[in-house]
């Protein structure tokens, strides 16, 4: 047994998600691997996935790792961040002048969030605002993605989700793949020696690239 995982938007997801790579991820779940989405979006996601766009998937991790569902989909594992630390985010966000932030949608009673989100005026403004968040606060871990930052639990990434899911399916790190397309997919890429989807701003920074889902499935199949 095998497990893929990918990241959605710009990635899996790209202006929709192409029959060749459903067929593909039908093919490598039928064949008793695991494929599972790790995503930067909030607790409504799952739904989504399965209601809208008709994806049978084994996982789905969102809120960059703090959320972990599987294919029904029905929370599992969630892994907030301590409420008291939104209002110096929410401060910080204004100083650096965000045009938007906000804990996102958590879909559950929690004691705390689940994800912090910010949006920045480009990429460099979310670059140094990242690496503000993650000097000054070490209950959280901010996590780039383009303009937006994505901030979580320190602790917890996109890496960790998958280390769960592999953990719950009885997989070894040998046999877990990742792949993505921005900076925040960063550090489940180089934790599971991915790959990035070919063109994309990290793909050179990786090295090793695909030019979508189906090419990994046929790759991780060795």
């Amino acid at each position: 047994m095998k497990l893929i995982a990918s990241d959605f938007d710009g990635t899996l997801n790209r202006g929709g998600i192409s029959e060749r790579d459903r067929a593909a991820i039908a093919k490598w779940r039928a064949e008793g691997n695991i494929f599972c989405i790790v995503t930067g979006r909030g607790g409504e996601f799952p739904e989504h996935v399965v209601r809208d766009l008709g994806l049978e998937l084994d996982f789905i991790i969102c809120s960059s790792g703090a959320m972990i569902f599987n294919g029904k989909p029905e929370l599992l594992e969630v892994y907030p961040a301590p409420e008291e630390v939104v209002a110096l985010l929410e401060e910080e966000a204004r100083t650096h002048g965000a045009l938007r932030y906000g804990k996102a949608s958590c879909e559950i009673d929690i004691d705390g969030f689940c994800q912090f989100s910010t949006l920045m005026k480009d990429d460099e403004a979310a670059r140094i605002y990242a690496e503000a968040v993650n000097f000054k606060f070490p209950q959280v871990s901010a996590f780039q993605n383009g303009r937006c930052v994505d901030i979580v639990r320190r602790g917890v990434s996109k890496a960790t989700g998958i280390a769960r899911v592999a953990e719950l399916c009885g997989i070894g790190k040998e046999d877990a793949f990742a792949i993505g397309d921005s900076y925040n997919d960063l550090p489940m890429i180089e934790a599971y020696g991915g790959y990035a989807i070919a063109g994309s701003a990290i793909a050179e920074r990786v090295g090793k690239v695909c030019a979508d889902i189906a090419e990994l499935c046929e790759i991780a199949r060795g």
